[in-house]
């Protein structure tokens, strides 16, 4: 029962998430989506100021044995909502994605039993790379709810409308920096368990593919939410299988994780560090 519960919380709030998870091994496709649903309805209880619950949803995922500081993380990430404030800069913004997303690459870590720390800081890339698509994805939906997430040194306007052209100029160079992260993200697919490759790189994929379209559409996708048609995903689930497929035949030594991605986040726990 909790498992259809599950499924349907991530159903409703993300089905690119929905398809790519759908490709991981049953057992950590069960752990994946309670974690998922624990970020949710603990955001959704943070959106609302239901206080009372919030110890009651981490309570649902104890038996997982996930890492108590990482998951703090998280809910610090997530509780920045509740007073929100501009950030000041990038920085900010990528240390605030690195919370609510770059940690729950981390979770996926240990839920995919993979030790080595070298990935673990690829991963993390991989949710910020993420959470910054998401970002500029929503930006209707978060300015309608009082929260501009682009930092005011590329949008300064102390009163944003959606008719600022300016905008779309902010959005694009945060898309640009997300590239950064996904590259990075990818260098390190081929040493993800071979059952759970497929899922991951489809995920990557699937989310660059929104952020690309969000620069070809331009202002367009402000007064609608940018999503992949049915047929895009099709096209890029079937250029995932012939990508990973030369990976595999065509792997070459690993990849040194670029630091200079961390940066930001040299003040923060478990970003820099061997976990």
């Amino acid at each position: 029962m909790a498992l259809v519960k599950n499924i349907s919380i991530i159903k409703k709030n993300s089905k690119t998430f929905y398809l790519a998870s759908s490709f991981l091994p049953h057992d950590v496709k069960k752990n994946v989506l309670e974690v998922y649903a624990f970020c949710r309805l603990y955001d959704d209880a943070v959106d609302l100021n239901i206080d009372n619950n919030l110890d009651n949803l981490q309570s649902k995922i104890k038996h997982l044995n996930l890492n108590d500081n990482v998951i703090e993380q998280i809910k610090i990430g997530i509780n920045s909502d509740r007073n929100f404030k501009r950030y000041n800069n990038i920085n900010e913004l990528i240390q605030y994605s690195y919370r609510v997303a770059g940690c729950v690459g981390l979770i996926m870590c240990e839920l995919m039993n993979i030790k080595d720390t070298e990935y673990k800081f690829h991963a993390i890339d991989l949710g910020i790379a993420m959470q910054l698509t998401n970002i500029c994805r929503d930006i209707s939906e978060d300015l309608e709810n009082g929260r501009v997430y682009i930092p005011k040194t590329l949008l300064p306007a102390n009163s944003i409308s959606l008719k600022d052209e300016n905008i779309y100029l902010a959005i694009n160079q945060i898309l640009i920096l997300s590239e950064r992260y996904y590259e990075s993200a990818l260098c390190a697919i081929k040493y993800i368990p071979i059952r759970s490759r497929f899922s991951i790189l489809l995920a990557l994929r699937l989310y660059q593919a929104i952020g690309k379209k969000i620069k070809k559409s331009k202002n367009k996708y402000l007064d609608n939410k940018i999503n992949t048609t049915k047929s895009e995903k099709f096209v890029i689930l079937i250029s995932c299988i012939f990508e990973l497929l030369f990976m595999h035949l065509f792997s070459f030594g690993k990849n040194r994780h670029n630091q200079k991605l961390h940066e930001a986040l040299k003040d923060l726990p478990f970003a820099n560090e061997k976990i």
